[in-house]
């Protein structure tokens, strides 16, 4: 998992399709965009990415 910068956190919120993933056991809401997961902890301060391969059990929410 890696940190991102407040712009991409931002981009994603916009471009990306609202989804939960189990990333390390736990499960998180975030955003899909591409073939990463996006997600930020529950203050929404510090926002991570997880690549393929680092998330399962992924489900895209429905509009």
């Amino acid at each position: 998992m890696d940190v991102v910068s407040d712009d991409l956190a931002r981009s994603v919120k916009k471009q990306g399709r609202q989804a939960s993933a189990t990333i390390g056991g736990r499960r998180r809401s975030g955003f899909l965009l591409g073939n990463r997961f996006v997600f930020s902890d529950q203050s929404e301060l510090l926002w991570m990415q997880a690549g393929p391969g680092e998330f399962r059990e992924l489900r895209i929410w429905r509009k």
